[in-house]
């Protein structure tokens, strides 16, 4: 392991950058980061989060990664 904070793993449910997820999903980075803040939520532990068609997102302070259900595979 390479001791990068924030590597992302091959494997369904790594986290996944909004950038390489846009990509994924084949739209741009605003654009998924716009769709992901019209639909944020206050999670039970306090943190930020949006769910959209299979697609799960997070808020790591300001910085938004992606975890994609089986159905969409992995980017």
């Amino acid at each position: 392991m390479s001791g990068k904070r924030g590597e992302v793993h091959p494997g369904v449910g790594a986290w996944v950058p909004l950038d390489r997820a846009a990509a994924h999903l084949g739209m741009n980075a605003g654009a998924l980061r716009k769709t992901l803040e019209r639909r944020a939520m206050r999670a039970a532990d306090g943190g930020t989060e949006a769910s959209v068609d299979g697609v799960r997102a997070r808020k790591f302070g300001r910085i938004w990664r992606v975890r994609f259900s089986e159905a969409w595979g992995v980017p």
